[in-house]
């Protein structure tokens, strides 16, 4: 199943390699490896040296930062076909999180030294993580903002609107548990499931064991300090 080609087929679903040809994406792929990680497994940890850059190719990976008392905050969610801890591989330096398979996982590693000597060799695709690392700070950016600007009610009616696309599709709860969204909006379980208590008694939401379904997405944008004007359409 995932053979020389249909790896390199996989590849070119990440942007950056794209415009490669099949024999350039064959030679980028021999130089890493296929690495399998059952869920609930670390993939790599924070302040480890560098483990290179993955490609996920099949399952769900949170890459975490772990506070002293072990409080677990999500900082990403990577799906495929999605690299990470790129700027591990840019500068050598040690794991800037620790990366948890969710699922099951797939994924392509390409160790620190195989990444430089390809950089040399396709510098062209290789700069086109500039645009990545690029989208990965403004988030970064954002998610300091909320931390410091917004309530932990505010963060979660936020997080409700981009898990439901503004209300227009439910949230599977056995996909995104109440512990996996009170690390994404860095806070305790306790006071998550005190805001969806909040919004279940005012309307703004209804939920069940496996299902968390955005009624008021107005009220909920009300509550998150954003305009309903940027999710209308």
């Amino acid at each position: 199943m995932y053979d020389l080609d249909s790896l390199a087929k996989r590849l070119k679903n990440v942007s950056n390699f794209r415009n490669l040809s099949d024999s350039d994406c064959q030679a980028i792929v021999a130089a890493g490896q296929v690495r399998r990680f059952p869920a609930g497994s670390t993939i790599f940890a924070e302040n480890e040296p560098s483990a290179g850059m993955f490609v996920l190719s099949a399952g769900r990976v949170h890459l975490c930062k772990l506070g002293p008392q072990g409080r677990e905050s999500i900082i990403a969610i990577i799906e495929p076909v999605i690299m990470f801890n790129e700027v591990s591989a840019l500068d050598g330096g040690p794991n800037l999180a620790t990366a948890i398979a969710v699922e099951d996982c797939i994924t392509w590693n390409l160790s620190y030294d195989n990444f430089q000597a390809l950089m040399q060799r396709y510098p062209q695709v290789f700069l086109g993580l500039l645009r990545v690392l690029a989208g990965r700070y403004r988030a970064l950016l954002s998610q300091y903002e909320d931390i410091v600007f917004r309530s932990v009610m505010a963060r979660t009616a936020k997080l409700l609107l981009d898990l439901s696309d503004h209300g227009r599709q439910p949230i599977d709860r056995r996909k995104h548990s109440n512990r996996e969204m009170a690390a994404r909006v860095a806070t305790v379980h306790e006071a998550l499931s005190r805001s969806l208590k909040i919004f279940k008694e005012s309307g703004s939401i209804d939920s069940t064991r496996t299902v968390l379904s955005v009624r008021c997405p107005e009220t909920l944008a009300k509550l998150a300090e954003i305009s309903p004007a940027l999710f209308r359409g």
